[in-house]
Parts: C-alpha cells; structure tokens; sequence
C-alpha cells in the first residue's frame, strides 16, 4: 500500500467488503463501474444512517467520482468511509475503496468520491435533521 493510500485511510472506517465474482465483469474482465458505484452508495448509505441515527435518506449526489484502477474476479474490495459535513438536512461523506488481492496482498485504490445524502421528513421532503443534531463521537 502506497503512503498516500495510508494517509488517506488513517481516519476513515471501513464500511464494508465485497469479493469480486464473474458475474460483477464485465467483457474485458473488470469489475463493473456501476456495479463498485451500487456497492459504495449501499455501503456509505447504511455507514450514515447508523452514525447519524437516521434512516429516511436518499443519496442526492455522488461528486468527485474519480476510477483509479480495475479491480478483477478474486479482489476483495474494501470500503471506507467517513463524514465529512452536516448541512440542515443533508450530510456529506468521503469515500475511498480500494482492491486487496490475498494471493498477491497488494492493494490499490479503485476509486474515491464524496456522496451527499439528505434526510427526508415523513412527506418525503428534506427535512431538517441537523438542526438540533449532536454528532457522536
């Protein structure tokens, strides 16, 4: 693992893990870019939902979205996360996942983006959470 790949997941938690399989492949035999996009926005959605005690959120964007490497069949994905900032209703998280291949024990960065979520009220507008939110620790 390279130092800056270190440094940038220092403070982030690991969010959750995924084995790359032939069906995730696409015709060149890497991992679709959908498919490692549908598993950060799962994974970084539910890492949300428990850190701020919330559950009514839908991602409102995925910004910054920047593939660095492929990732192949065998690959353990890992996703990391963290929050970033609060809004009134919505809340911003980085992410950074990257490849870890067991036979080699090599790791590289896939991909990295930051994913805003907003917090939606019973009428399924945005609501104001964060007004008298206190983040945890």
């Amino acid at each position: 693992m390279s130092e800056s790949t270190r440094n940038k997941l220092s403070d982030m938690e690991l969010v959750t893990q995924h084995l790359v399989q032939p069906d995730d492949l696409n015709y060149h035999n890497n991992l679709f870019g959908g498919k490692m996009l549908s598993w950060i926005d799962e994974g970084m959605a539910m890492f949300v939902m428990t850190k701020i005690r919330y559950t009514n959120i839908v991602t409102i964007s995925m910004d910054n979205v920047v593939f660095r490497s492929p990732a192949r069949a065998g690959d353990i994905i890992q996703i990391y996360g963290k929050i970033m900032k609060y809004g009134k209703s919505s809340v911003t998280s980085k992410t950074l996942a990257v490849t870890n291949n067991p036979q080699t024990q090599k790791i590289s960065e896939v991909i990295e983006s930051e994913i805003t979520y907003v917090c939606l009220g019973e009428n399924g507008k945005p609501f104001a959470y964060f007004r008298n939110f206190n983040p945890p620790i």
